[in-house]
């Protein structure tokens, strides 16, 4: 198993499936960087930390798994799976992303990613119906 395969297995299982805040800590180094999680780069396991807490307010039962990984010198990317239940109403919810890492000496240092959070509310039923499409029509979502 390669370190990113085996960095990432700990880090969706700790962070997310165990609900583990102290994970980001021991996993993501300090002044370490998240993009593609908000309109802000994620500085830090604090940065972090609120974008969990928000996120798992929302879901539970959360298990991410890696479909497809490439590794290319020192960075690593790969294609997921997340299937989690709605917090409030118990129903599944699956959404599919990317994550392109950096790790180095088993921590994260760099993260870009990419996760269908449109989905993902249109799912929790946070958006109006149809909001994909009006936008993709080019009308605005109401």
């Amino acid at each position: 198993m390669s370190e990113a395969r085996d960095v990432m297995e700990t880090w969706f299982r700790r962070v997310w499936k165990e609900e583990d805040p102290v994970a980001i800590d021991d996993l993501f180094v300090p002044d370490g960087k998240a993009r593609g999680l908000g309109a802000n780069v994620l500085i830090g396991p604090a940065g972090f930390r609120q974008f969990q807490s928000d996120l798992l307010a929302l879901l539970s039962n959360v298990v991410i798994t890696i479909d497809k990984l490439i590794e290319s010198d020192d960075w690593s990317s790969m294609v997921c799976s997340l299937n989690a239940n709605d917090r409030r109403t118990g129903k599944p919810v699956m959404i599919t992303g990317s994550v392109m890492v950096r790790i180095r000496n088993g921590n994260i240092t760099e993260a870009y990613n990419h996760w269908d959070f449109l989905g993902l509310f249109g799912q929790l039923e946070l958006l109006p119906a149809g909001s994909f499409e009006k936008a993709l029509s080019g009308a605005k979502i109401a």
